[in-house]
């Protein structure tokens, strides 16, 4: 019979699959992966299941951090092992971004958004969807802008969205020619995982968001997804509220355990 620590063991395992890391090394179970230092999940330990058999872990985690020029970091959720939290902190590891792990029936998600779309904002159906299977150039473009991030980041991206594994969609939503929403979608058996979400800032209030979930729900159901999941941080009020009207739940939260000081190590 499954526990509720082996759904929330699930849950972040096929969540991970939608984040690939350049670089992974395994210590038993737990997953050390590296990017370059793009995004904490991409660079972090993925501490699930019990602790490793070499008592001496956490010194090798902080070698292989300090080695690339990174922070140690550490993902750490309902299914971490015992006490790990609690020991991280006692060395010095301080605690960073609150994360929500929602989820929601699909149906449900389609037909609430479907619903607030042609009462409130009727126009939103107006919008053209294009659908992708690979990742293209003015997707990423458009990622990259909408979020302000630096041109640095394109490589990252890109290749992020080549490791995910199939099937998944890139999914683009515009008005009048102009890009106004993005979304990926990821579908591991029953469950879909939205990443990468985000409405342009100037076309906020418009029912955008309904619609590219709604967009984003419907392609999941055509690849046999009955649940979806996303993960959100904690202080993202707007988002949380959004994702609750179509129905989703928070089952779980999340945090990053992070030590920047790894100075005093000496590797070999």
């Amino acid at each position: 019979m499954q526990t509720e620590r082996d759904f929330f063991e699930f849950l972040d395992r096929i969540a991970a699959n939608t984040w690939p890391a350049e670089s992974n090394t395994m210590v038993d179970q737990w997953l050390i992966r590296a990017s370059q230092g793009i995004t904490k999940r991409a660079n972090s330990v993925f501490a699930i299941g019990s602790y490793p058999s070499d008592d001496n872990w956490l010194s090798h985690v902080e070698q292989f951090y300090h080695s690339r020029g990174l922070p140690a970091i550490f993902h750490i959720s309902h299914a971490s092992p015992d006490q790990l939290d609690s020991l991280l902190q006692d060395q010095g590891y301080v605690l960073d971004t609150p994360c929500y792990m929602m989820t929601a029936d699909c149906q449900q998600v389609a037909t609430q958004a479907e619903e607030r779309m042609q009462k409130h904002y009727p126009s939103a159906f107006a919008l053209e969807l294009e659908i992708s299977q690979s990742v293209t150039k003015e997707w990423v473009d458009a990622f990259l802008s909408l979020e302000k991030y630096p041109e640095e980041r394109r490589g990252f991206y890109q290749g992020l969205s080549d490791r995910i594994p199939a099937p998944k969609a890139f999914i683009t939503m515009k008005d009048q020619g102009q890009i106004v929403a993005l979304g990926t979608a990821i579908v591991e058996g029953d469950w879909a995982g939205f990443v990468n979400v985000i409405v342009h800032e100037e076309h906020r209030g418009k029912g955008y968001g309904y619609a590219i979930l709604h967009a984003m729900t419907r392609w999941s159901i055509t690849q046999g997804a009955t649940q979806q999941y996303l993960q959100v941080i904690a202080s993202n009020v707007p988002a949380v509220t959004l994702y609750e009207k179509l129905g989703y739940q928070m089952k779980y939260g999340y945090h990053y355990r992070v030590k920047y000081d790894l100075a005093d190590l000496v590797t070999s």
